[in-house]
Formats: C-alpha cells, structure tokens, sequence
C-alpha cells in the first residue's frame, strides 16, 4: 500500500471512529438502538436464536470499527515489516499496528468525555482488540499469500 492511501484510509476511518465518539449520547443510543434492530431481524431471518442487547451491539460496534483501522495498519506496515533489513527494524515495523491500536482507543474514549457520554477503561481494551484482530489477519492473510507466492517462484 502507498504512504499516500494510506493517509488517505487511516484518516478517513479515524475521522469515522472519533467523530461518532463526539455524537451526544442520546443520538448514539438511537444509532444503536437501529442497528440493533436491524441485526435482529437478520438473526431472526436466519433462526439464530441469540437476543442482542444496546449494550452488546455498541461494544461490537467499538470492536468492528477498530479492527478496520488495524486491517489498514497491517496492510502497510506488515509488508514493511517484512522486507525490513534488519531485525530490529522489522519487530518495530510489525509492532506499530498494535502500539497505534492503545493510541487510537485511548483517544477515542477521551474524546468522549467531549460529548457528555463518559469514557470507559474497558472500551480501551475493546477498541484495542479490534486493532489487535484486524492487524493480525491482516498479517496472517500477508503471510500466507507471502508463502504461496514464495513457493511458486522456488
């Protein structure tokens, strides 16, 4: 992935996930409370017999939300990472996207105590799982296309 997409990717996702962290509470509680319904009625359709909670899809929706911008951290630092000389440079390189996932979550719940809706430590982890979970399929998707690709031209 260019520097620039990159850029481009990141701030476009980070400006999703920070700005829905300044909605009011009472318009995310809508927000939530939608697409809480609209997930339902597709658990229902396909006979999934689990019953989702706004509590449940907003710490899902922390959790997706983050684990897009850890897919886009491993897109352009694993590949860095791995054509990276020198060892060092490639485990600093591989441990950006997780570093970057603590950052973005940290600040994404202290935006929050902007819009009157309060922060959470918890939300921290969950954000920084995303990121975790994005970033390493990510990875693991690099790593084994890196292999096939390897092997084919052995």
């Amino acid at each position: 992935m260019k520097l620039r997409t990159f850029i481009l990717l990141m701030a476009a996702v980070l400006l999703f996930i920070w700005g829905h962290s300044l909605i009011p509470r009472s318009q995310s509680a809508e927000e939530s409370l939608g697409m809480m319904i609209f997930l339902q009625k597709i658990l229902d359709f396909l006979h999934i017999p689990l019953q989702l909670t706004d509590h449940l899809v907003r710490k899902l929706a922390h959790f997706a939300e983050h684990a897009v911008a850890g897919i886009i951290l491993g897109c352009y630092f694993f590949p860095e990472a791995r054509d990276a000389v020198s060892r060092k440079e490639k485990i600093v390189k591989a441990a950006i996207p997780f570093a970057a996932g603590l950052f973005i979550g940290f600040i994404d719940e202290t935006v929050q105590l902007f819009s009157g809706r309060g922060a959470a430590v918890a939300d921290v982890w969950i954000d920084f799982a995303g990121i975790c979970c994005g970033a390493a399929v990510t990875g693991l998707v690099i790593f084994v296309i890196y292999t096939i690709n390897k092997r084919k031209n052995a």
